[in-house]
């Protein structure tokens, strides 16, 4: 199933900024750094963003020098309860907007006129994560759905785990988690009798997440504002999330039997759970675990040969929308409140 034609991906973090050349706006920051060279003399001074709350203990960074502005957080979550579901791009960039009439600041906008008729540059954006939610049926599913996706590698991502609450693959251009939505809310003060803890615990609900880092917008084309649509932003998400997609075979008896025959033999020493990186060379190896990969089999990871009472099919999960009594109660009304740290 396209996760694409369900609608349900959301927008749950976003970075984004622009330059108004010539404009004389409200200095907003929260202090400087300031970069000296070798014998002492000021080089480079950069602000410090300011953040600020909302309601529900949330908050968002922002910035303005003078021409530059810059916004940064989970915008659709601001003054809300729970981000158990949350806008998609359209209404993320709206709400962005808000947030900036509200601090007497330009909206943002993509490359050319600006509102008030100049040449603009237009907004870029640095960080963007894209976001769905997904039911396994249980928090006994969700658990096996965690460590069977955690025996799984990602090429040259690096894994990391905690425990069989998430999994995520990370590098320089982008990560990709998951982990169990109803230990997350409770984690972060989310009472246990709360409607929405409930409903997540006893569905099963598994949030994947694909943070999308600056060099990964760029090489996509989506870190300007004029480029980025719905449709790109579910086409990438499908992409990055192939491997929640990736059937696991390494559990049915004849697997061996549609294996080329070069490689039956290393497929069925990681099935009998031997290390069989002592068994060829490093180039061997990688090799071997490229046309395995194909056949559900990934012998990079140790094999992990526990017999867990239920079977989960990550191809079988189902993308969810809000149940009915669920609310966007966004309470964004009141002018925002300066923290400064100190």
């Amino acid at each position: 199933m396209s996760y694409a034609e369900e609608k349900n991906i959301f927008i749950d973090w976003i970075t984004i900024s622009q330059v108004h050349e010539g404009a004389s706006l409200p200095v907003i920051a929260n202090g400087a750094v300031v970069f000296y060279d070798g014998f002492g003399i000021p080089r480079f001074e950069k602000a410090s963003p300011a953040r600020f709350v909302g309601s529900y203990e949330t908050s968002l960074q922002i910035k303005c020098d003078g021409s530059f502005v810059s916004l940064s957080g989970n915008v659709g979550r601001f003054s809300r309860r729970d981000n158990l579901f949350n806008h998609g791009w359209r209404e993320t960039l709206a709400k962005c907007n808000r947030v900036m009439l509200d601090k007497s600041l330009p909206i943002f906008t993509p490359r050319g006129l600006s509102p008030d008729l100049t040449e603009s540059r237009g907004a870029r954006l640095s960080r963007l994560d894209i976001t769905a939610n997904f039911a396994c049926g249980s928090e006994s599913q969700a658990r096996h759905l965690i460590r069977r996706l955690a025996d799984r590698s990602v090429s040259r991502m690096k894994k990391g785990r905690a425990g069989d609450e998430s999994v995520w693959w990370s590098n320089t251009r982008h990560m990709i988690k998951a982990y169990i939505k109803h230990i997350e809310m409770e984690k972060h003060g989310m009472k246990t009798d709360d409607p929405v803890y409930q409903w997540c615990r006893d569905n099963g609900i598994v949030r994947v997440e694909v943070e999308l880092k600056r060099r990964m917008l760029q090489s996509e084309e989506l870190d300007k504002l004029e480029n980025i649509t719905d449709e790109k932003i579910h086409q990438i998400f499908e992409e990055e999330t192939e491997i929640f997609r990736r059937v696991d075979r390494s559990d049915e008896p004849d697997i061996l039997d549609s294996i080329p025959a070069r490689y039956r033999l290393t497929a069925a020493a990681w099935l009998a759970g031997e290390d069989i990186s002592t068994l060829m060379s490093r180039a061997t190896l990688f090799r071997h675990a490229k046309i395995l990969r194909e056949y559900g089999i990934d012998v990079l990871e140790p094999r992990n040969i526990t017999k867990f009472p239920t079977k989960v099919h990550v191809i079988e999960l189902k993308p969810v929308s809000p149940p009915d009594w669920y609310k966007f109660d966004d309470e964004f009304n009141q002018p925002l409140k300066l923290v400064v740290n100190k």
